[in-house]
């Protein structure tokens, strides 16, 4: 009896032993992970790979712009490597405990993504994330942590926000099932962290900080709380432009750019409600600006519209020429030099747009003189916008007076209504119908 129990505890220690080495020899063993579920997007809800050396990841992205985040240990980071296999343009991101950009590599292998030691400080967690092309990680203020090209290079952080940690993606949506495998080499298992979250972002909201629909004019224009503005959100109804007040301390930092589901168009006046400058198709179908124009640091206004609303001046005509479109332009129509005083345009509602903001800062809105005594225009005396009929008969109506209050009959300004008012009506006939 006293035998036979020796030989039990002899065979549940023999037993251990040999659990423990077969323990140890997995973790020595690379493993490979394969994704549980659907890995996150990000530090917080990447997906641990479990325990030991690591040899690749497989897993699926859900869709066309997914990402899939893991934690893994880079042991070595001298002979680090890992490249991706998959049926579709694949591109790798490697982040650090932070969330911070590490490196990041695009058509490495062909068409495939590939990261090797470089920009990799020393061994320690970071975060690997696989997605298609062209997906983009952005920082906390929604810019590029990298540019979108050179391509078929590894790079460190090279974009507006390279220093910032992870915070989204350009892209999401799309359907469909798409299979990868990691490979990697000089790498191991990890658990996720928790990386400090973001600041608040230096936005602005039309509504819930604005308090209600931004105005059209200097006049009206929403003032800005008085900080680095990196965003502005808001809502353009039908016939809607909406200006907000804005600081330019440095014009060659300065860019401003519409994101929406509408064909935009962007507009810059100055502290008296010149035009300065505007951009329609300036990227893509939106609104763009730049330095171009821009004359000194500054109190501004930026507005907002939908095509094809037209700023006129105190006499009813355009400051801007409708044409041509695709570049950023200086005021170039026939009120030029005048402060913005109407709109003109028959536009549906838009709805939400974002302009994304680049040195800027929020101001208060001032009140810039007002159109003030005869203003010389083309012909329209109504300013409905038509050289037409109405306006010919006008003209005539008044033919032969004098004085320095006759209105817009006295279309030269000349304080005549003469034969000079009735050319003009005459050469513009038909203008704006």
């Amino acid at each position: 009896m006293q035998n036979a129990q020796i030989e039990k505890g002899a065979l549940r220690r023999l037993a251990g032993a040999v659990l423990a080495s077969l323990a140890l020899l997995m973790s020595a063993h690379p493993q490979t992970w394969n994704e549980q579920g659907d890995a996150g997007s990000l530090p917080e809800t990447a997906q641990s790979t479990g325990a030991g050396a690591l040899s690749a990841i497989q897993g699926t992205l859900q869709g066309y712009y997914d990402v899939d985040m893991y934690a893994i240990t880079i042991t070595d980071p001298a002979n680090f490597s890992a490249s991706v296999s998959s049926g579709f343009d694949s591109q790798l991101w490697l982040f650090d405990a932070d969330g911070k950009g590490v490196s990041f590599g695009e058509d490495i292998n062909g068409v495939q993504g590939g990261l090797d030691s470089s920009c990799i400080p020393a061994p320690g967690v970071y975060y690997i994330a696989v997605s298609w092309y062209p997906n983009a990680a952005l920082g906390c203020d929604e810019g590029r942590i990298w540019n979108s090209s050179p391509w078929n290079q590894i790079r460190c952080p090279d974009g507006p926000e390279r220093t910032s940690r992870v915070a989204g993606w350009a892209r999401s949506g799309g359907t469909g099932e798409y299979s990868y495998t990691i490979s990697l080499q000089g790498a191991a298992s990890a658990t996720p962290g928790d990386p400090a979250d973001c600041p608040p972002m230096a936005a602005w909201d039309e509504f819930s900080d604005g308090g209600g629909d931004a105005g059209d004019l200097p006049e009206t224009a929403q003032s800005l709380r008085a900080e680095p503005i990196v965003r502005i959100t808001g809502d353009n109804a039908e016939n809607d432009v909406d200006m907000y007040t804005i600081q330019i301390p440095d014009p060659s930092a300065f860019s401003a750019v519409v994101q929406s589901g509408f064909d935009s168009q962007l507009w810059l006046f100055d502290a008296d409600g010149k035009g300065v400058s505007f951009g329609e198709d300036t990227s893509g179908v939106h609104g763009y600006l730049d330095s171009t124009c821009i004359p000194g640091p500054g109190i501004y206004y930026l507005a907002v519209s939908r095509y094809p609303n037209m700023a006129q001046g105190c006499g009813g005509g355009a400051i801007w020429q409708s044409t041509p479109w695709g570049e950023i332009r200086c005021p170039d129509g026939a009120e030029s030099s005048s402060r913005v005083a109407s709109w003109r345009g028959n536009v549906s509602a838009g709805g939400a747009y974002t302009i994304r903001l680049q040195g800027v800062v929020g101001a208060t809105a001032g009140d810039p003189a007002d159109c003030g005594g005869c203003q010389q225009h083309n012909g329209d005396v109504d300013n409905n916008g038509c050289v037409d009929d109405a306006d010919l008969l006008s003209v005539l109506f008044g033919f032969g007076s004098s004085g320095g209050n006759l209105g817009r009959v006295d279309v030269n300004c000349d304080q005549v209504v003469d034969d000079a008012d009735l050319l003009l009506v005459l050469f513009n006939f038909g203008s704006g119908c």
